[in-house]
């Protein structure tokens, strides 16, 4: 259930829209599908391109719960928006360091570029 609500806040924080609809206009089946086949797409890739093993796998998956719930308790319990922002960037940067740990700074690299590209053909969609 955490890596699915991962995937929603994801794909609706990253695209807003898919497939020319809004995501706002889907319903909550094609909100999952969606998820589930942008993240289908995503491990398909870590695993065939990037050589990634069913732990590595799990291990990016649980850093990126773990990021999440930690942004989500910082926007909970910051005091100020410069108090959340200055914890965001360090939380960000664990999580950026506990990547490069787990797939190598040039495997991540490479993985970044994929899921960009994924995006920029979706915004373009839009336009």
């Amino acid at each position: 259930m955490k890596k699915l609500c991962f995937l929603l806040l994801v794909v609706s924080a990253t695209t807003g829209a898919i497939a020319q609809q809004k995501w706002s206009d889907l319903s909550k089946e094609e909100k999952l599908m969606k998820v589930q086949s942008f993240r289908d797409d995503n491990q398909q890739y870590l695993k065939d391109k990037l050589a990634m093993s069913p732990e590595q796998l799990d291990d990016i998956d649980n850093v990126n719960i773990c990021y999440l719930s930690t942004l989500d308790r910082i926007d909970r319990y910051g005091k100020d928006d410069a108090a959340k922002e200055k914890y965001a960037k360090a939380i960000t940067s664990a999580r950026s360091a506990q990547l490069d740990a787990i797939m190598g700074a040039d495997k991540r690299k490479q993985y970044v570029e994929y899921v960009q590209g994924k995006l920029k053909k979706v915004v373009e969609k839009m336009e």
